[in-house]
């Protein structure tokens, strides 16, 4: 398993940890993440906030804060190392800056939501140079891909009880989906890793 910890800029906060609410929200996520994470201006030294990417057949962006830790599953493969990192798929070699603004631009567009297929359709066509047979599989995958979102909260401000637990993990983000589970660890970046890591011993939940 390789383990990339890329220290985050308390001004980049609002980026990384507003609320995911829709999947065009985490897209619009994973593309300033690996906008981020491919810039030559690489932030140095002990931060309160990081970027957590992870190798593996988990292979996941985990976002740590001091009271809030939380992860979706990553769709891109990558190569290099901490100060020089490449996202790639099978359908697109390098993810760079280019590819990443047009899809936060088109993400921004209010065709992306048409219900007109060709509305659609014309967008990706704008918006890559690229031929449209290598952007429609990139572009369906990330509308398509199993994010796997998890969150891990210590949250004294909206404690309630067993209601809303003090350290919980909140499952899934859309309000018809979601729920918690509470635990009695604060947000640690090693436990979350563990629980999903498919190639440790499971975890159980406390009772």
């Amino acid at each position: 398993m390789k383990h990339y910890k890329i220290p985050i800029d308390s001004d980049h906060y609002e980026i990384f940890f507003g609320a995911i609410r829709s999947k065009k929200d985490v897209i619009k996520l994973l593309m300033n993440t690996v906008k981020y994470a491919t810039t030559e201006l690489r932030v140095t030294g002990e931060h309160k906030y990081y970027l957590h990417i992870i190798v593996d057949d988990m292979n996941r962006f985990i976002y740590e804060s001091e009271n809030k830790i939380f992860s979706v599953r990553s769709p891109f493969r990558v190569m290099g190392n901490e100060n020089e990192l490449t996202f790639y798929t099978a359908y697109i070699a390098n993810i760079d800056n280019a590819i990443t603004s047009n899809v936060l631009s088109m993400l921004n567009d209010e065709k992306f939501d048409s219900p007109n297929s060709f509305d659609f359709l014309g967008l990706i066509e704008e918006s890559f140079e690229l031929d449209i047979d290598d952007v429609w599989p990139f572009i369906i995958d990330l509308i398509s891909f199993e994010d796997g979102y998890l969150r891990y909260d210590y949250d004294p401000e909206n404690e309630k009880d067993r209601l809303h637990p003090l350290s919980h993990l909140d499952i899934c983000y859309t309000t018809a989906s979601t729920y918690k589970i509470g635990t009695y660890k604060k947000p640690c970046v090693n436990y979350l890793t563990s629980l999903l890591n498919n190639k440790v011993d499971a975890l159980y939940l406390e009772r």
